[in-house]
């Protein structure tokens, strides 16, 4: 069986007297959907920002793609390959959408200040290759005409698809999608369920999406895991999740199935 792309362990974090996560496990096969779901305050966000290096664990260890990433930074991760949206959007409000996707690549351009300052062979190369990347980013989620538009202008819809653009313009093998659907209608929701499945297709992500709206996940994920508190109360596909007692009695305190 190969390795999984995304392997944690034994992953704690707590603030203070309070604990967020104990003991969070998670192995992740490469080309997978996987849906993190849970009530309010379960501590999704917070294995969002453990994973992507926001936060230090307290315990644990996270190897990405078999690289022991549990001290990195953020830049560092992004760069290995591991990158995710944020629930609340994090855009360059006051800068363009064209402006919003290059800023994002930038990890990855290693000519020099005096390469650029020179207007050397290489800076041309590196900007060319760059806005290719932009254009095709552009094109596939709908916002070419939108290009020089402020960030701030675009409706809200189109800023949850900025974002995810402009986490794919890092290059990134495994994307967390935190909430993506969130302030979005059912149409805009399902037009963006279509769009994931596509740039997973093209290119070959690996996903974790962490999600309120339950048709939204358990139609796009493999495998749902189940926090509660802090802690996988379950895990399996979207069938078996869907029926699974301690699940239900998590989010509706009784009841037959989670819709």
């Amino acid at each position: 069986m190969p390795e999984p792309i995304l392997k944690v362990t034994d992953l704690w974090k707590s603030f203070g007297g309070l604990t967020a996560v104990n003991d969070y496990y998670l192995e992740l096969p490469l080309g997978m959907i996987y849906g993190l779901i849970g009530p309010n305050g379960a501590g999704k966000t917070t294995i969002f920002n453990l994973l992507s290096g926001v936060l230090k664990p307290n315990r644990g260890r996270i190897v990405f793609n078999q690289i022991d990433i549990t001290q990195f930074r953020p830049d560092q991760i992004t760069r290995v390959g591991l990158t995710r949206t944020f629930q609340n959007l994090r855009l360059f409000p006051s800068l363009s959408v064209e402006m919003n996707l290059k800023i994002a690549n930038h990890i990855h351009l290693y000519y020099s200040f005096v390469s650029s300052l020179s207007n050397l062979p290489g800076f041309f190369h590196s900007e060319r290759e760059m806005q290719k990347k932009v254009d095709t980013m552009l094109d596939i989620f709908g916002l070419t005409q939108y290009k020089d538009e402020l960030a701030t202008n675009l409706p809200y819809g189109l800023q949850r698809k900025l974002d995810i653009a402009r986490a794919l313009m890092t290059d990134p093998k495994v994307v967390l999608l935190d909430e993506p659907s969130a302030g979005m209608n059912t149409g805009e929701s399902e037009d963006l369920a279509r769009l994931i499945l596509q740039i997973k297709e093209k290119f070959r992500l690996t996903l974790v999406i962490v999600e309120h709206r339950m048709p939204f996940v358990m139609g796009l994920a493999g495998i749902v895991q189940v926090l509660d508190y802090g802690s996988v109360i379950a895990q399996g596909t979207p069938e078996e999740i869907q029926n699974n007692p301690q699940v239900i009695e998590a989010y509706l305190g009784t009841g037959d199935t989670i819709a």
